[in-house]
């Protein structure tokens, strides 16, 4: 399902969402990258061999969304997957949470995740295809001092299920990507200290979302996927 699909990838500019962007362009998908750092998209445009759309995209904004979905279909016709992978963390415990950070926190995970499906939606629904949630492990049990961000991604694992059961009479699955620590940007927010050689990499995390691209994995739709290195 990748050579010549459309698949839209949310937070495209770095870490999980780079190396899918890589790595499905190469395998002959056309990528629409949205993320805010538009420069730092075009920096590695050069390796993508296949079609392919950046669009400075700010998933906090409905606008920015609207616009990204439209601008998507307008380039390619369609949308065949849409990845939200888009991410925000602060790493503090309740008593240092603002309520600016509460909130920023909840609208790029669980706000923008909503916003990109709803927006896809309007064109999915016509042809099906594929919504992946890449959510945490942090979204399946208690994080103490991330509260906010657990808590977002535990927002995000029900949506995903709730979307499973409703978007099912329009040909559309689901998959609920939910990894452990991984090396990326945002992980080195939450643990400073670790060090990234020794914990599970981006790639590990595409592999995944490429065997649930394939209609063998359609089992496994409708439920948080666990992976940890």
């Amino acid at each position: 399902m990748i050579k010549d699909s459309v698949i839209v990838i949310t937070g495209a500019s770095r870490g999980i969402g780079k190396a899918m962007t890589l790595t499905f362009s190469k395998k002959g998908a056309k990528v629409v990258l949205a993320a805010r750092s538009v420069e730092v998209m075009k920096s590695f445009s050069h390796e993508l061999p296949s079609p392919y759309l950046i669009l400075k995209t700010d998933v906090c904004s409905e606008i920015s969304v609207k616009n990204m979905i439209e601008a998507t279909v307008k380039k390619f016709g369609r949308i065949d997957v849409l990845i939200n992978n888009a991410g925000f963390v602060e790493p503090l415990g309740v008593m240092d949470t603002s309520i600016d950070i509460w909130e920023k926190t909840m609208r790029t995970n669980l706000t923008g995740t909503f916003l990109c499906t709803r927006e896809a939606l309007r064109h999915m629904k016509k042809t099906g295809g594929k919504i992946f949630f890449i959510a945490s492990t942090s979204g399946t049990g208690p994080r103490p001092g991330w509260c906010a961000y657990a808590a977002s991604k535990a927002g995000v694992i029900n949506f995903s299920m709730s979307m499973a059961e409703e978007l099912r009479s329009y040909n559309i699955k689901v998959f609920c990507i939910c990894p452990g620590g991984t090396a990326t940007d945002l992980r080195k927010k939450l643990v400073p200290d670790e060090d990234p050689t020794t914990i599970m990499q981006p790639q590990s995390v595409v592999n995944i979302v490429e065997f649930c691209l394939n209609n063998a994995a359609d089992v496994l739709e409708a439920q948080p996927i666990i992976i940890r290195y």
